[in-house]
C-alpha cells in the first residue's frame, strides 16, 4: 500500500504543478463586444403603412451600420434595426452619434441618437418621393449587410482559455481527492 500512496502523491503533485502552468501564463481577457443601439417604431409612407419587406438601412455618416425590413404587427407597419457600434464595425455608432434611416431608397426626415443602453423608439414617416429626386436621394441605395454577429460560447476555433483552466483545476481536484482516498485506505 505504501507504493500506492507514493504514486497518488506523485500524481497529485504533478497535476497541481501542471494546472499551475496554465494559471501562471497570463490570459488576457477580452472585453465583451459593445452591444448595438436598437431602434424600433412604425413606418408610414404618405400616411399609410409601409409595405411588408420594405428595406430599412441605418447609417452613421456614410457607413451602413444596420439593415432591417418592414413587418406588420397589430395592423401597423413596424421595424426593428440594430445599429452596430464603432468597436464592432468601423465608422458606425458612438455615443450620441446621429443615425439616419433610408426607407426603400428614400432618406427619412427623422433621425435618432446612437445609445446602446436603451431601446430608442422612433417612428419613421415619409412622403412619396417627387418625380425628380434630388442628387442626395438618387445617390442613396440600401446596401444589404448581414446582422452584426453576436457572441457565443461555442467557438469554431476550439475551446477558449477559461475552459482549459477550468478543466485543469477540476483535474487537479480529482487527483488530490484520489490521493486523499488512497491515504485513508492505509
Amino acid at each position: 500500500m505504501h507504493a500506492w500512496k507514493k504514486l497518488a502523491r506523485t500524481v497529485a503533485v504533478t497535476a497541481l504543478l501542471g494546472s499551475s502552468a496554465f494559471v501562471a501564463n497570463p490570459v488576457l481577457a477580452q472585453s465583451p463586444p459593445e452591444p448595438p443601439s436598437r431602434f424600433a417604431g412604425s413606418v408610414t409612407i404618405d400616411g399609410q403603412p409601409a409595405p411588408v419587406g420594405t428595406p430599412i438601412e441605418a447609417r452613421v455618416g456614410a457607413s451602413s451600420c444596420g439593415v432591417a425590413a418592414v413587418f406588420h404587427q397589430g395592423g401597423e407597419a413596424r421595424y426593428v434595426v440594430d445599429v452596430a457600434g464603432a468597436a464592432t464595425q468601423p465608422g458606425c455608432g458612438t455615443p450620441g452619434a446621429t443615425v439616419t434611416f433610408v426607407v426603400g431608397g428614400q432618406i427619412a426626415p427623422q433621425t435618432g441618437s446612437w445609445r446602446n443602453y436603451e431601446l430608442v423608439q422612433l417612428d419613421l414617416a415619409l412622403t412619396s418621393a417627387s418625380p425628380t429626386p434630388s442628387a442626395t436621394q438618387a445617390a442613396v441605395t440600401p446596401t444589404p449587410r448581414p446582422p452584426v454577429a453576436g457572441t457565443s460560447l461555442d467557438r469554431a476555433d476550439g475551446p477558449s482559455a477559461w475552459w482549459v483552466i477550468a478543466m485543469a483545476g477540476l483535474a487537479s481536484l480529482g487527483f488530490a481527492g484520489m490521493g486523499w482516498a488512497a491515504s485513508r485506505r492505509q
